[in-house]
């Protein structure tokens, strides 16, 4: 009779298997996650970082979404094991905007030590807006404040990204584009992806300086859109940027094939070699009324591109993934030559990989 392996059984069948498997290679791992924090305490964030932490595995850098006051980052990072965190300052707390929702902030924590920090605040020094920095855990570190030369539409977005300039060479970008209404062509998810365009525009100036001096860049969080050929709204071509009115079809694009959403494309093209890593991934939005797969995506640029593995995301089912109406999204880079891995690097890659077998064989019981 077969007996059924137990958490604590896997562990051990990894440990065993690191110890005479030396074919792994020194990684680093990234997740984004929208953890859905605008109306929980830190401790109730805590909580799920641990649950999903039990659910992924190890990671060192992690980007959120929907935070709003650094003790919740600070108790995330905390439950995670990483070190060092930076939350953006877009926006003033709920007792001053009066609604969670126009509070909402980004977030990097990491195991990597922070070197620098830079901000896009959109709202800039408009009457709505604030000149409040983002705050860290590092100290002696000053964030910049940046301004870019973007031309906003009508409705100039609420929030642009915060960058993390991490040691080993990577810059990391939490961002958070604008919602879309879901509902293709109406006039309302029109106007938001001429907002979510404006934010790729705005990152890929400030993105395309950092490739220049030789870093890696890693662009990471709620897009709130599909990849490029997913769904017909979405374009792949930055030069047929329609305004459809009733259906998309046959009226964007040669052919009628492209579509009113460009943002995403813009946003690759900040470098050649840029990789959309999540491109395939089923729908990351818990409840899926997103169909045609994932808003949530890590895309990577700069010399360490080739190296990411494809993205991945736990399989899950039920209505919330530990508090969050989304679930997260990872990819791992390997840095070195497999001679350079020792025992607990590759004790931590095989606990990842065992526990999203673990994930996806639990997703398969609950159908």
């Amino acid at each position: 009779m077969l007996r059924p392996i137990t958490v604590p059984a896997a562990v051990a069948a990894a440990l065993a298997l690191a110890l005479s498997n030396p074919a792994a290679a020194e990684s680093v791992t990234f997740m984004t996650w929208n953890i859905n924090g605008g109306q929980a305490d830190a401790a109730a964030l805590a909580d799920r970082a641990r649950m999903t932490m039990e659910s992924v595995g190890p990671v060192d850098v992690v980007l959120l979404q929907e935070v709003i006051a650094e003790a919740q980052v600070a108790a995330v990072a905390e439950a995670m094991g990483l070190a060092h965190y930076a939350i953006s300052d877009f926006s003033p707390p709920p007792e001053i905007s009066g609604a969670w929702f126009k509070s909402l902030e980004v977030a990097v924590l990491s195991r990597l030590p922070i070197e620098g920090a830079a901000e896009w605040d959109t709202t800039g020094r408009e009457p709505f807006g604030d000149t409040f920095a983002p705050r860290l855990s590092t100290e002696g570190v000053e964030p910049e404040l940046l301004v870019l030369d973007v031309a906003f539409g009508e409705n100039r977005p609420s929030r642009g990204f915060l960058r993390v300039d991490l040691e080993g060479g990577w810059s990391v970008y939490s961002v958070h584009w604008k919602s879309s209404r879901g509902d293709s062509c109406n006039a309302a998810d029109i106007a938001n992806a001429r907002q979510r365009e404006d934010q790729a525009a705005g990152l890929v100036l400030d993105a395309a300086r950092v490739l220049q001096a030789g870093r890696n860049v890693v662009v990471a969080g709620d897009y709130n859109i599909q990849a490029p050929g997913r769904v017909l709204r979405v374009g792949t071509d930055a030069g047929e940027d329609c305004a459809p009115t009733g259906s998309c079809e046959g009226v964007c694009g040669p052919g009628g094939s492209d579509g009113y959403d460009d943002s995403i494309h813009r946003l690759m093209t900040v470098d050649p070699g840029a990789r959309l890593l999540s491109a395939a991934l089923d729908e990351t939005f818990v409840a899926r009324s997103f169909p045609g797969g994932a808003i949530d995506h890590i895309l990577v640029a700069g010399p360490m591109a080739e190296a990411f593995e494809g993205a991945r995301t736990p399989s899950f089912s039920g209505e919330l993934y530990f508090g969050s109406d989304h679930r997260p999204v990872l990819a791992t880079v390997m840095l070195g030559g497999e001679e350079e891995a020792g025992p607990q690097e590759r004790i931590r890659r095989l606990i990842g990989e065992i526990r999203d077998r673990l994930s996806e064989i639990e997703g398969m019981l609950g159908e």
